[in-house]
């Protein structure tokens, strides 16, 4: 009995000791095994092989059609629209007739004034005979004068002898006295004759003007087109009444196109000297499926404020002329070649500044300074870039990868293409 509970005791402790025994024999007696090296993961990428070259940018704007050369015709005189020539969107010779408005009353008062200048065209020629006559008879008066002052003189003489009357001296004198009023009288008309004829050529001037400027007022009843263009818009009808100053019809030169583009702040510099220097900068559009070509020919003068750049006004030198004015255009203007630059697909950018180029399975950052866009060997768009690290031969990465990085581990499948 007592046995039993001796070895019940010790039971335990032998079996575990037997077991760590037995782990400690395996243990020592196993094969040894080196631990496995944890392998660097690797970003699948694709990259292309650049080189770099001269390359014109590409600068991408967008505008509205317009037209230097647009006339807004009105009307000059209050009247009628009898006929109305003009259809919006056709297009007229220079001259031709658009409106044509009543000219009745002018034509009424154009005849009337010109009745009037010839009463005074005869006013004046009766007026000059008259000056004529005037002076011719201004010698006869001071004649019949001086005959009077020898009568009174003979008379005077008599009655000095008692050989003539009182009322004889009398009426030589009163004779004589009519014969110096006549004189003065007939003085005075020679004298005014300038004056009335200076007042009469005023009335003759005022009559004419007035003549001209309704002749001219019945010639505006006629409206033409001041050139060769397109009708933009027509605001009148047959049976309309007018006033002076009110629209008609709006034609604009479908040969003096330009395109109005936002230009960016930081593209002004660049193109005010390319002007300054006299180098065109040509520019192409395609709107309505017809491919337009064009020139810039300013920049604005004007600056609105909290806008960053100004207005470039580029001429359209080629298409165009059956667009409507402010038809929207997106164009791509051609800037100065710039050396030593390449192209690449937008993919390739981290930032704004920054690529990657490959080196030994690894990708080295390289800053890059962006000069515009450009067009990729297979018609897309790429931006173009420049930067002494990428010289001919070097491959870019052009695929994004998350949490890019200098020196991350790469696999190239443009390496790897056959």
């Amino acid at each position: 009995m007592i046995g039993n509970k001796i070895l019940q005791f010790l039971l335990p402790p032998l079996v575990i000791a037997a077991g760590v025994a037995l782990f400690i024999g395996l243990r020592a007696t196993a094969p040894e095994t080196e631990p496995q090296p944890v392998e660097e993961p690797a970003w699948t990428v694709d990259s292309t092989v650049v080189t770099p070259a001269p390359v014109a940018p590409r600068l991408r704007l967008s505008g509205h059609l317009e037209s230097p050369r647009t006339s807004a015709l009105t009307a000059a005189v209050e009247a009628d629209v009898i006929e109305v020539s003009a259809r919006e969107g056709r297009r007229v010779a220079a001259g031709e007739r658009l409106v044509q408005l009543d000219g009745t009353d002018l034509e009424l008062q154009v005849r009337e004034q010109r009745a009037e200048i010839n009463e005074l065209q005869a006013q004046l020629a009766l007026e000059e005979h008259q000056i004529e006559a005037d002076r011719r008879e201004l010698a006869s008066e001071r004649e019949l004068e001086a005959i009077a002052e020898r009568e009174l003189g003979r008379v005077q003489r008599l009655a000095d002898r008692d050989l003539a009357s009182g009322s004889d001296l009398d009426g030589a004198r009163r004779e004589l006295a009519q014969q110096r009023m006549a004189v003065s009288s007939r003085r005075l008309a020679v004298d005014s004759a300038e004056s009335r004829l200076a007042q009469l050529a005023a009335r003759l001037d005022r009559a004419e003007a007035l003549h001209d400027r309704l002749a001219r007022d019945l010639g505006r009843t006629t409206v033409r087109a001041p050139f060769a263009g397109r009708v933009a818009e027509v605001s009148v009808s047959p049976g309309d009444r007018v006033r002076p100053g009110e629209p008609l019809v709006e034609v604009y030169d479908s040969g003096a196109l330009e395109v109005r583009a936002h230009l960016p702040a930081g593209r002004i510099g660049p193109i005010r000297r390319v002007l300054a220097l006299g180098t065109p900068l040509s520019a192409t559009a395609v709107v309505d499926a017809e491919p337009l070509r064009l020139e810039l020919d300013r920049l604005g003068g004007r600056s609105d404020r909290g806008e960053g750049g100004v207005t470039a006004l580029f001429r359209v030198t080629e298409g165009g002329e059956d667009l409507p004015l402010g038809r929207f255009v997106a164009l791509e203007a051609m800037l100065p070649v710039e050396p030593d630059a390449v192209v690449l697909p937008f993919e390739a950018l981290y930032g704004t500044r920054r690529v990657y180029r490959l080196e030994e399975g690894r990708m080295r950052a390289v800053e890059v300074e962006r000069l515009g866009e450009a067009p990729l060997p297979d018609g897309r768009r790429g931006m173009l870039v420049r930067s002494p690290e990428l010289t001919a031969g070097t491959r870019v990465v052009v695929t994004q990868i998350p949490r890019a990085m200098d020196g991350l581990r790469v696999r190239d499948l443009g390496s790897e293409a056959p």
